[in-house]
């Protein structure tokens, strides 16, 4: 049996982060634009898998090191979109700049404080395509 992450939260706590978001951003949102927006979205692990193989391979590539991933909220336009104008969630790659062979600091972290973790790394494409729930899947 593997070890649980130390920020693994209950599933009380987690109705609860829900429950807030709901009574306040999804009710402020479902009056603007009159119909409920997508808040929850679906990838499976093999596309979760395949998408970190992909940074980790690309930022070693590129010379980047602490890498993570940053979660963004988006919205479709009008045009583009299947369903009407759906809010849609994106990753971007992030890290630090350490590769010695662009850099006489050897190893030293390049346009970044030393304690600088979270850049986005641009030069790897970002993460799209979650399936999302409308209406919206309840925890």
């Amino acid at each position: 049996m593997s070890k649980k992450p130390k920020k693994c939260i209950s599933v009380k706590e987690a109705r609860k982060l829900e429950k807030n978001y709901v009574e306040t951003i999804e009710k402020t949102l479902k009056k603007e634009f009159g119909c409920e927006e997508c808040r929850e979205f679906w990838w499976s692990l093999e596309e979760i898998e395949e998408y970190i193989d992909y940074v980790k391979n690309e930022a070693k590539d590129k010379g980047y090191n602490n890498l993570g991933l940053r979660f963004y909220l988006g919205k479709y336009d009008k045009k583009k979109a299947k369903d009407s104008e759906q809010s849609t969630l994106f990753i971007a790659p992030t890290g630090v700049l350490t590769d010695e062979r662009l850099t006489p600091l050897k190893g030293k972290t390049v346009g970044a404080k030393a304690k600088e973790t979270d850049s986005n790394i641009y030069g790897i494409n970002a993460y799209n395509g979650a399936y999302g729930g409308v209406p919206p899947k309840k925890y």
